[in-house]
């Protein structure tokens, strides 16, 4: 008996040595098998397509079963995975599609590619022809969501309704939304002052985990602040302050009530000046609610769905 608990013992050690040596020398494994965690309890799966030798990488329902289909877009220097616990629950409702833009997550940063908020129009739109669908709910976070506005006005035919948090897309008092990251980061207190811009209450993150986000940040500060933001600033649909009026499918204005990065009057001017629209605020949450309240979200998205259907 003692023999056998000293075995135990002993693989427990070994497990939790283990553990802690993923923990401290491997942290994409630690996120990657958090969002593997979530996935699969949103019960959706990574694929991936291939469209004019381009590779577009996205999470995708594992059973196609639902009768309507909900499209969500992630912002600026984030990736498909910012919907995800969000899509726990979504995902009893919808067929859900949470795709990379391009040039974000796992998609290549091609230089030469067209990174304006129209040419995210573009490449969506190419996207959804390769998966045949054609008819669905479109919503987005920040950058995802000043595209999923442009798309709707691009592609009005296709969207059922819209879902805006925390987006940009309208230029007031000359405030400009999108910067870059400037200096590299160096140190912790670096990578802080950059999540305390997007979160309410900025997550304490372990060394290894934030040594790691800076690391990635850094590798992709000169395609962000030299290719990126040019092309979104200087390019086609950056500012739809003069074209929202011809939003005409029903609109949910999901807002991060304490955002620093997109100005409070924003929501208002949308909610203003598109018809059929809702404006609804998020407590305890700012720039990237679905990160912070993620249930909350999810929920506001299902009961804005259930009375527009």
């Amino acid at each position: 008996m003692k023999k056998a608990l000293k075995y135990i013992g002993l693989t427990i050690i070994i497990a939790l040595a283990a553990g802690l040596t993923i923990f401290y020398f491997f942290p994409q494994k630690i996120i990657d098998t958090t969002n593997w965690t979530y996935s699969q309890e949103a019960k959706l799966e990574k694929k991936s397509i291939v469209i004019d030798n381009y590779t577009v990488n996205y999470y995708q329902s594992k059973t196609w079963d639902k009768k309507q289909t909900l499209v969500l877009l992630h912002g600026m220097g984030d990736d498909k995975s910012s919907f995800l616990q969000s899509a726990i629950e979504l995902s009893q409702k919808y067929n859900l599609i949470l795709p990379d833009l391009n040039g974000h997550g796992e998609n290549a940063k091609d230089k030469d590619r067209n990174y304006s908020i129209k040419g995210q129009t573009i490449f969506l739109n190419q996207f959804f022809k390769a998966l045949k669908i054609n008819y669905f709910y479109l919503g987005g976070n920040s950058m995802g969501g000043h595209t999923a506005l442009a798309y709707t006005l691009n592609y009005p035919e296709e969207v059922k309704s819209l879902i805006l948090i925390n987006a940009p897309g309208v230029t007031l008092d000359d405030h400009i939304v999108y910067g870059g990251f400037g200096k590299p980061m160096k140190t912790a207190e670096d990578l802080n002052k950059v999540l305390d811009r997007v979160f309410y209450k900025a997550p304490e993150l372990p060394a290894p985990i934030a040594n790691y986000m800076i690391e990635t940040i850094n590798n992709n500060l000169d395609f962000v602040d030299h290719v990126l933001v040019p092309s979104i600033v200087k390019g086609a649909d950056f500012n739809l302050k003069n074209s929202i009026h011809n939003i005409g499918v029903p609109t949910l204005i999901l807002w991060g009530k304490h955002d620093s990065v997109v100005k409070a009057n924003v929501p208002i001017y949308l909610h203003k000046n598109i018809k059929n629209s809702n404006l609804v605020y998020i407590e305890n949450a700012s720039h990237s609610p679905q990160l912070e309240q993620p249930e909350v979200v999810a929920e506001a998205i299902i009961s804005f769905l259930n009375e527009v259907k």
